[in-house]
C-alpha cells in the first residue's frame, strides 16, 4: 500500500477521506494548463519568464535583508514590531523558495540544490522536502495521495488543527515520495540542520533570546500553511478543472502577499515567477471571461 495514503489518511479524518472521494467521482481532470483549454505559454508571451537586472539582483537578497531587519529590530528592543517583521520575512523567504523550487528564479539547476539547503537553514524545515512534496501537489492536484493539499477537504478549524503537527508529517510524506536517494540524502541533511539550529538557539539563550524567537515563529508560519497554502486557495473545490483553485486579484492585497494569491494562475504556468503573475493574469483574463472563470477583485 502507498506510503503517502496512509500518511493522508492518519492526518485527517474519514470525514475528509469520504469529502475527497465525493470530490474524485465528479472532477473532470487535472488541475493544469492543457487539461483546461488553455494557451501555452510561448502564445501568451515568453517574456513572462524574464526578469530585470533589478529584480535577479534584489530577490534572492529579500529574504536575507528582511531577516537583517529582524536582527536589527530585535537588538533595538522594539518588540512590539517583531511580528510584523516577522511575517514579511516569512513571506519572502517561502515566496522565493516556491520559485526556486520550481526553476522560476534564475538559476542554474546544480545551484538550485544549495539555494534550496540555504533556505533550509533560514525557514528550518527542508527545501528539499518542500520541492517534493509541492511538486507532488501539482501533479495530483487534490487527489487521494496530495498530501499538501488535502487540508483543502477540511473545515477552517480542521485546518487549524492540523497545524501543530503539519511540517513533521509533511516531511514525512516527502520522503517517503522521495526515490533518488540523493535527494532523501538533502533531506535528512536540512532535517538535522533545522534541529542543529534549534539546539543552538537554546545554546546562546543566556545571552540573547533571538534566535530562540525566530525559531519560535517559524514554528507558528508552519502551523498555518495548511491553511495559507491548502484551505485559503483550494477550499471547497467543483467539478470543474479551474474550479480546483482560486486566484485574488488586485493591487494591494496580493503585493502584500507577494503574488501568492494568484494561486490558479501558478497552477496553470508553475514556471513564471511569482513577480510577474499579475502579467499573467491579465493576459488570461480574456481566456477566463470565455470559460466563464470567477475571479474575486480586492483592493
Amino acid at each position: 500500500m502507498n506510503h503517502s495514503v496512509i500518511l493522508t489518511d492518519a492526518v485527517f479524518t474519514a470525514a475528509r477521506r469520504s469529502s475527497i472521494t465525493s470530490h474524485q467521482q465528479t472532477a473532470t481532470g487535472q488541475l493544469n494548463r492543457r487539461q483546461a483549454g488553455l494557451p501555452n505559454l510561448s502564445s501568451l508571451g515568453l517574456d513572462l519568464l524574464d526578469a530585470s537586472k533589478l529584480q535577479r539582483l534584489i530577490w534572492p537578497a529579500l529574504p536575507l535583508l528582511t531577516l537583517a531587519v529582524y536582527a536589527t529590530v530585535f537588538s533595538m528592543q522594539i518588540y512590539l514590531l517583531l511580528p510584523l517583521v516577522f511575517v514579511v520575512h516569512f513571506l519572502v523567504s517561502v515566496t522565493f523558495t516556491h520559485d526556486v523550487l520550481h526553476g522560476a528564479a534564475g538559476f542554474k539547476p546544480r545551484s538550485i540544490e544549495w539555494v534550496l539547503f540555504a533556505m533550509s537553514i533560514l525557514l528550518l524545515e527542508s527545501g528539499h522536502a518542500f520541492r517534493q512534496a509541492h511538486l507532488h501537489h501539482h501533479s495530483h492536484c487534490l487527489e487521494h495521495d496530495d498530501f499538501e493539499g488535502s487540508p483543502a477537504h477540511l473545515s477552517l478549524l480542521g485546518a487549524l488543527k492540523a497545524g501543530p503537527s503539519y511540517i513533521v508529517r509533511h516531511w514525512l510524506h516527502a520522503y517517503r515520495l522521495a526515490k533518488n536517494p540523493v535527494q532523501k540524502r538533502w533531506m535528512l541533511a536540512e532535517l538535522y540542520a533545522a534541529i542543529l539550529g534549534i539546539v543552538l538557539a537554546l545554546l546562546v539563550l543566556p545571552w540573547t533570546a533571538a534566535p530562540l524567537i525566530y525559531c519560535v515563529f517559524m514554528y507558528i508560519g508552519t502551523c498555518l500553511y495548511p491553511v495559507t497554502t491548502a484551505w485559503l486557495p483550494h477550499f471547497k473545490p467543483d467539478s470543474s478543472i479551474l474550479g480546483q483553485a482560486r486566484t485574488l486579484r488586485g493591487k494591494i492585497i496580493p503585493a502584500l502577499l507577494f503574488n501568492l494569491s494568484y494561486h490558479l494562475e501558478h497552477h496553470l504556468y508553475p514556471q513564471v515567477p511569482s513577480y510577474n503573475l499579475p502579467q499573467l493574469a491579465d493576459r488570461l483574463d480574456p481566456h477566463f471571461d470565455k470559460l466563464g472563470v470567477a475571479v474575486l477583485h480586492v483592493v
